[in-house]
């Protein structure tokens, strides 16, 4: 939450002096695996497909369709997922 504070803030400065900025993506999500307990609350929340689970029934982010925007986290009743 802390990064898409600073991202929006970024970018109104930009707006306000005139320039140009790329949009950039937000890191992804990382799950914490002794935390997981595979409930799929995250997989049922992503609107990217990027959460699926390993065969060992813990949560996986596919680091390249993960935005990094948090619904995942927010989701999870374990706390396992985290966006940094």
């Amino acid at each position: 939450m802390k990064h898409l504070r600073l991202f929006a803030a970024f970018a109104v400065l930009c707006l306000l002096a005139g320039t140009a900025f790329a949009v950039a993506k937000l890191m992804p999500a990382v799950v914490d695996d002794d935390k997981c307990t595979g409930c799929e609350a995250c997989i049922e929340r992503c609107p990217f497909g990027a959460i699926s689970l390993s065969e060992d029934k813990v949560a996986v982010v596919d680091e390249e369709k993960c935005t990094g925007c948090g619904k995942c986290v927010r989701a999870c009743p374990n706390e396992a997922l985290s966006v940094e």
